[in-house]
């Protein structure tokens, strides 16, 4: 499969090209346009760890994803899919092996190939006031993995023990295995949050992070707990 990020930065369009029976899951709502020798079919959820169904669906929301996604299988030869997400953004292709997992934060996910798969992982109070979120997706195995953004799209990567903070909105993913904390700027939460900045994420190296430069709208506190969006 061949990929193409068409009218970047901020206008962005994923365009794939197929060889007959290869396959892509993507978010639901996201097909701009396609050629007709596709087989289509809607699944319960992101792949976690084999399993789909309802059990999936319930893992991807709770995930900060869709309870469904949207399988594209190509059944001839010269077919293409164009995806998009909803907002004005970037689109990153990123080849993910299990040496080189990544932590998404919710709304991140665009599409993804079928042998990669993701892991439901709490994130406890730090997940909670990290990405607005008790829980993070975790990605497992091989495959190519298409991330989008709220705005541009920013990495960073720390040296053993640099610390990087980041608003917590703005998150898009972080590498495996490294450190984070939830802190406020200033010296109390109460000027933190009349300060506009509310929580930030703090980093510590090794290790690399992606954000973006445009914090998505809230869904309220409630959703934003359960991230059920």
């Amino acid at each position: 499969m061949k990929h193409q990020v068409l009218h970047a930065p901020a206008f962005s369009a994923l365009r794939l090209d197929f060889e007959p029976g290869e396959t892509i899951h993507a978010q639901p709502g996201s097909m701009q346009a396609m050629t007709t020798g596709f087989d289509v079919e809607v699944q319960m959820g992101l792949q976690m760890g084999g399993r789909r169904g309802i059990g999936g669906g319930i893992r991807s929301l709770f995930g900060g994803e869709s309870l469904f996604t949207v399988a594209y299988q190509a059944k001839r030869e010269a077919q293409h899919l164009v995806l998009a997400p909803e907002q004005l953004g970037e689109i990153q292709a990123v080849a993910i092996t299990p040496e080189s997992g990544l932590v998404l934060a919710r709304g991140a996910f665009l599409a993804a190939t079928p042998d990669l798969t993701f892991e439901l992982q709490y994130g406890g109070v730090h997940g909670m006031l990290a990405t607005r979120g008790l829980f993070f997706l975790r990605t497992r195995g091989n495959g190519m993995l298409f991330l989008s953004s709220y705005g541009g799209l920013i990495e960073h990567t720390l040296a053993t023990d640099e610390r990087f903070v980041v608003d917590n909105r703005n998150i898009v993913y972080f590498t495996q295995g490294m450190a984070f904390e939830s802190v406020v700027l200033t010296k109390s939460l109460k000027a933190s949050l009349f300060s506009g900045e509310g929580f930030t994420v703090r980093f510590t190296g090794p290790g690399k992070l992606l954000y973006q430069t445009r914090a998505r709208p809230s869904v309220g506190w409630i959703r934003g707990l359960l991230q059920l969006t």
